[in-house]
């Protein structure tokens, strides 16, 4: 799969101008990306006049802030949801499907920094949950936190594919989806169906290897209460439904949300023949700082062009090159 990123995900938010702008690296600005010409396609607010009437001086960066842990749910030995305390409009900006946040146990050793999807977010409550699996030596060191864990957010490019544009427009005028998950993949899907609020209908297939049903259940239970009849819900492994799926059947939706590994999302993608407005997908991409900073997330195309994942935005093209 070919991942295209020619705009930012930060544009146009509080966070633009971002650190890139310092380093010469800007992915919108021609100017801040060390040319002398303006060549930008951008259509919004200049990002070389905010950052040149901000002194050039980035001055709404992500920063890590310790939050305290209100509690922790264990799910056998490798399995776990951390409830934390936010402001609520931290809350309230993690409520947006695809978002993500970073957390780190240790305040000062930035290598312990990782990724986690937002599972759910109760702005009434001020708390947001992020389901853990414990594997190495990040989450096994997340897992040990006890009283606060440091954390950095919200990043909203959890989600990608042209279907992401449409996801508002689908909440407001009911519309139908087809939700496939696969292991932990299954927790951004909880925060998209909080979010749709009951407003669209979801027929959801979720494949439980390596998670417990009870902790699916758990989870899954509000999103089914709002829901009511409007979420059908099977689970059941990909393997199995894969050979049943066709181009006809993703003909009756309106958006098709694949929540799983690169292979499964390829794989279900080409089966169904998915168009693009159509396609959501889970952001797996090299993520390691989230800001674009390190690199470590660049992609080079096939015409040479070298992408930033971390900070690509889910309306952009995707090519799938099976």
């Amino acid at each position: 799969m070919t991942y295209q990123n020619s705009i930012c995900a930060d544009a146009g938010t509080a966070h633009c101008p971002c650190a890139l702008a310092e380093t010469g690296d800007c992915l919108i600005c021609s100017r801040l990306a060390g040319r002398d010409e303006c060549g930008c396609s951008w259509a919004g607010v200049c990002v070389y006049n905010e950052y040149i009437q901000n002194d050039k001086v980035v001055r709404n960066r992500r920063e890590s802030r310790a939050v305290p842990i209100v509690k922790k749910i264990r799910y056998g030995g490798d399995l776990l949801v951390m409830v934390l305390k936010v402001s609520k409009g931290f809350a309230l900006r993690a409520a947006e499907p695809g978002s993500f946040v970073f957390i780190n146990s240790s305040g000062e050793n930035d290598f312990f920094n990782m990724p986690v999807s937002v599972m759910k977010a109760d702005v009434e409550n001020e708390r947001l949950y992020i389901a853990l699996k414990v594997l190495s030596g990040k989450t096994k060191k997340a897992a040990e936190a006890t009283e606060s864990i440091q954390l950095r957010g919200v990043y909203r490019n959890g989600l990608l594919g042209g279907g992401t544009s449409e996801l508002a427009e689908d909440r407001k005028n009911g519309g139908r989806w087809l939700i496939i998950t696969k292991g932990i993949g299954f927790a951004p899907a909880v925060n998209l169906l909080n979010w749709a609020d009951g407003r669209v209908s979801a027929d959801m297939i979720s494949d439980l290897e390596k998670v417990s049903e009870e902790m699916f259940e758990d989870n899954m239970r509000e999103c089914m209460e709002k829901s009511g009849d409007n979420i059908n819900l099977r689970k059941v492994p990909l393997q199995e439904i894969i050979p049943s799926l066709s181009g006809e059947k993703a003909a009756v939706y309106d958006r098709i949300i694949l929540l799983a590994s690169d292979y499964y999302i390829r794989t279900i993608a080409e089966k169904m023949e998915v168009p693009y407005h159509k396609l959501v997908f889970s952001n797996n991409f090299r993520m390691c700082c989230g800001e674009g900073i390190c690199g470590a997330c660049s992609h080079v195309d096939s015409a040479g062009k070298v992408s930033k994942m971390c900070k690509c935005r889910g309306s952009y093209e995707v090519i799938s090159t099976l």
